[in-house]
């Protein structure tokens, strides 16, 4: 089968590249290292959303362009080629938005989706509590109602982007005498409502990218409760399908890819003799395999999207694979590179950009880790193949 998008799906890619060209100059990057969070660039996103890019499927009403999710698609992955700052927009437009249109109220689309699209208005995503990970029937934290409003109280961790994001979209126990599944709520809490704290995280390779957040007391107007009380479960199992299914990874399989092939081509010869060179070509050879059926299965994902439909194990497979095949990618960078693979690239750089530009594999690999955990773990991914995609009993 010869898959081919059409003329006007290639000429709006050639498009959106003349903008990355045009955008991310080497200034542009060296400003963004000197004073910004890594991937975050608020000035990159409102670039992008004056061409009507960052809401492109929604509904005009919504500050959309009512296109197809296949512009969206082509849109997302050359961003994710390139290296683009998206931190500012990206939890708002790829999760919360499409979350916000299906589950959402009529003000509730008013108030939030033109601001997502504008890229004025970013997202946290407030999950993970210290004993609720991946399983998220374990939420302790509690909104009690108390007339208009709830206030929350409990604490999330490894929030993404909350120290520079406007909300935070986050699941609280609303009945703490229902079933685990049920009883949970979805609420948008502002971050600098009274009582919010954002406390940073910062990870083994001093960066800072997850925070902690302390809800005390924590007033938020009823208003912001998105969808059914008590039904927050639900709703959040289509905000991960949303996360998991974006064809981001699958851009950055791509590039870390392509960066790792031009990184061993430029060894000198006598390190392309060494056996583990050799190795790494061979397991490249593998791996590429990887790289292209992950593309394929994200491509069939947004097809079932643009038709209406909302995969759900789809995104499982594809979430899984790319996790892994990024895993394995840096491990051959590290491997191929020696010692010199577990340095970082320039100015404190790590992962594919530092391997396009000399620099080391062992960061990336470090950062590729806690791919099997993030949005779900790798046994929770399989557990849902199992089980809604080849419909196996459960054990």
């Amino acid at each position: 089968m010869d898959f081919r998008f059409t003329d006007q799906q290639e000429a709006f890619r050639t498009e959106v590249r003349a903008f990355l060209d045009e955008t991310l100059t080497d200034q542009f990057w060296s400003e963004q290292r000197a004073s910004r969070h890594p991937g975050w660039s608020p000035e990159f996103s409102r670039a992008a959303a004056e061409r009507g890019w960052l809401g492109i499927a929604w509904p005009v009403e919504f500050g959309g362009q009512a296109r197809g999710k296949i512009d969206q698609m082509i849109y997302m992955e050359e961003m994710a080629y390139a290296g683009a700052p998206q931190e500012h927009h990206r939890r708002a437009v790829q999760q919360v938005g499409p979350s916000i249109i299906l589950h959402g109220s009529e003000a509730q689309k008013q108030r939030y989706l033109p601001g997502v699209a504008s890229g004025e208005i970013s997202f946290a995503m407030g999950l993970s509590e210290p004993n609720a990970g991946s399983d998220l029937a374990n939420v302790e934290t509690t909104a009690a109602r108390d007339g208009d409003d709830f206030v929350l109280t409990g604490e999330k961790v490894f929030t993404s982007g909350a120290h520079y994001s406007d909300y935070l979209w986050t699941v609280v126990r609303t009945d703490p005498d229902a079933p685990k599944h049920r009883g949970i709520s979805m609420l948008v809490v502002p971050l600098d409502a009274p009582g919010v704290q954002v406390q940073p995280l910062i990870d083994l390779q001093d960066r800072h990218h997850f925070n902690r957040i302390f809800l005390e007391d924590v007033r938020v107007p009823a208003e912001n409760l998105i969808g059914e009380e008590n039904r927050g479960w639900y709703i959040n199992a289509t905000t991960m399908d949303f996360e998991r299914s974006g064809i981001a990874r699958i851009a950055h399989l791509d590039q870390l890819f392509d960066s790792l092939t031009d990184a061993l081509r430029g060894l000198p010869e006598d390190e392309r003799q060494l056996p583990r060179y050799r190795a790494a070509r061979r397991r490249l050879a593998d791996l590429v395999l990887g790289v292209r059926t992950s593309r394929i299965l994200a491509y069939r994902v947004v097809s079932m999207q643009n038709a209406g439909l909302l995969p759900n194990y789809e995104v499982s497979i594809v979430k899984l694979l790319a996790s892994e095949t990024s895993q394995a990618l840096h491990n051959v960078g590290v491997n191929a590179h020696g010692l010199y693979g577990q340095l970082s690239g320039p100015d404190g750089e790590a992962g594919p950009e530092a391997g396009r530009r000399g620099g080391g594999w062992g960061p990336g690999y470090l950062a590729a880790i806690p791919d099997s955990i993030a949005q779900g773990s790798s046994e929770i991914q399989r557990n849902v193949i199992a089980t809604r995609g080849l419909g196996l009993p459960r054990g």
